[in-house]
């Protein structure tokens, strides 16, 4: 058979089939609505419906790229926003390329640890081939549940497609749970017995970015069957911050929309998820990507850190604080407001050193005490100068507890930064102002004491300048090479780039 125009009733399935397997192979018929087209004059009956679907099932493996696996009974909603649909046969369709798919969501899941497992096993094959398998076929099944597309992506990354907000959440939440030898949900709908695999398989951690939901920044599929587009570059970016505020454990950001999207769906027809509670949605704020802000949550799933609930409000304070610009007070008063919240909500902590040589250690309790007196000190008291220098050294014993919320330390650290650059300024400022009232400040006993320490203080660093210069210290480069070389580690400079 040359033509289709040679086929009759003599012509078998396979006759048929065999030729349109060379036009769909040498490229001459790419597309569902060419095949439609070129077949149009045939009969419609079972024999060629059934060839007519095999072949469309050709195209789709060799032409769809990342939806090459979607089928309109197991990806319903799928189908219905990524599928043009054919004329002649509903089996069949184009997908939608190169124009806006608005009521879609995207996922890009990053698997903590795969190169160290492929380090380790270089030698084990077996282990190798296990998980391999596991990501490129157990993840498949997992998220075929949830009317959810799959695909590896570089090794470590998978991707996730739905029409659906609750439906990628569930399969993320699903796959970090199968990641684990230990079921990190309590919660039937999104676990499966354990697997043949999680008896080899260590424990991973999953980093997640979702996207999507939005009409503004939509999907676009190419003429490869490749992601891409803005929303496919969100996903990316959430997924890096998840990865920045948790590098060693399991963390799902979201777009706000997202987050909206679920709700809505919900409200609707409730979701097992939703219903049972499996997920608590905390705000984190907005994060800058390409000169375009953002708004961020967090889908809370491990019980340990739904504790953050008890302090969203302080957080959400603190958000709107900085949208005001409400530098003057507000911002530093929510901020310490929210690290007293923080303390008080986590676990127990205790560090056995103080903020100074005169204090001691101190507790969640001691620290909310104290993020109240430094509060006072800034707001009542009018002692600025203090007050940040106080926060700054609070932010260096937040780096020492374990498991403080990263966000509140990350934000603590850019409020802190901003704050100190003024003081140098402000110190200089009040000095000009000490000048105008010298006389009001001090007794004539305290004033010729004063400019006496100043004027001892410009000679003594003028000496130590000049001093410092003398060619009479004769072991200045070598005390300077000996530190060199007692310090060589931290002098280490590597350029990093990547997951750690």
């Amino acid at each position: 058979m040359k033509h289709i125009l040679e086929f009759s009733e003599k012509t078998s399935a396979y006759e048929l089939f065999t030729h349109l397997h060379d036009k769909i192979i040498n490229k001459e018929i790419t597309v569902f609505s060419q095949l439609e087209e070129y077949t149009e004059k045939l009969p419609l009956n079972q024999l060629t419906s059934t060839v007519i679907q095999k072949a469309f099932n050709l195209i789709k493996q060799l032409y769809w790229g990342f939806t090459k696996d979607i089928d309109k009974s197991s990806y319903a909603k799928l189908w219905k926003e990524l599928v043009i649909p054919g004329r002649r046969y509903d089996f069949g369709g184009d997908p939608k390329r190169n124009i806006s798919i608005s009521n879609i969501y995207i996922a890009i899941l990053d698997i903590h640890g795969y190169t160290k497992f492929c380090q380790e096993n270089k030698k084990n094959l077996s282990n190798l081939h296990l998980l391999d398998n596991f990501i490129e076929n157990g993840v498949k099944g997992i998220t075929r549940r949830f009317e959810t597309l799959s695909q590896r992506e570089r090794g470590d990354e998978i991707i996730l497609l739905s029409a659906s907000a609750t439906d990628i959440l569930s399969a993320t939440l699903s796959i970090i749970d199968n990641f684990s030898q230990k079921k990190v949900i309590r919660d039937k709908t999104v676990t499966q017995s354990r697997s043949q695999y999680e008896i080899v398989l260590p424990t991973f951690k999953i980093s997640a970015g979702i996207a999507g939901g939005n009409i503004s920044t939509p999907l676009i599929v190419t003429e490869k069957g490749n992601l891409s587009g803005f929303l496919f570059n969100t996903a990316a970016r959430l997924q890096a911050r998840a990865n920045e505020l948790s590098p060693k454990e399991s963390k799902i950001i979201v777009s706000q929309q997202v987050y909206l999207s679920f709700e809505k769906e919900n409200a609707a027809e409730k979701s097992d998820i939703y219903s049972r509670g499996v997920i608590y949605f905390f705000n984190n704020g907005p994060v800058l990507f390409k000169g375009m802000s953002i708004s961020t949550y967090e889908a809370v799933f491990l019980e340990e850190y739904k504790y953050k609930e008890k302090f969203s409000k302080e957080t959400e304070e603190l958000f709107k604080s900085i949208k005001e610009n409400n530098w003057k007070e507000g911002i530093f008063s929510r901020l310490l407001e929210l690290i007293a919240k923080v303390s008080t909500c986590m676990p127990e902590f205790y560090l056995d050193t103080g903020l100074d040589e005169y204090t001691t250690g101190f507790n969640n309790s001691g620290l909310a005490r104290l993020c109240s007196e430094v509060n006072n000190l800034y707001v009542y008291q009018e002692n600025c100068i203090q007050a940040i220098s106080m926060l700054g050294s609070i932010i260096e014993k937040l780096k020492q507890i374990n498991k403080f919320d990263r966000l509140t330390l990350e934000y603590s650290e850019g409020i802190f930064t901003r704050y100190i650059m003024l003081i140098d300024i402000f110190k200089e400022k009040i000095d000009v102002e000490i000048e105008k009232n010298i006389n009001t400040i001090f007794n004539e006993k305290q004033k010729k004491a004063y400019y006496l320490c100043r004027k001892n203080m410009d000679l003594y660093k003028r000496l130590k300048e000049y001093a410092q210069k003398s060619k009479s210290i004769e072991k200045k480069k070598f005390i300077w090479y000996n530190l060199i070389d007692e310090n060589k580690e931290s002098l280490e400079f590597k350029i990093y780039s990547g997951k750690k």
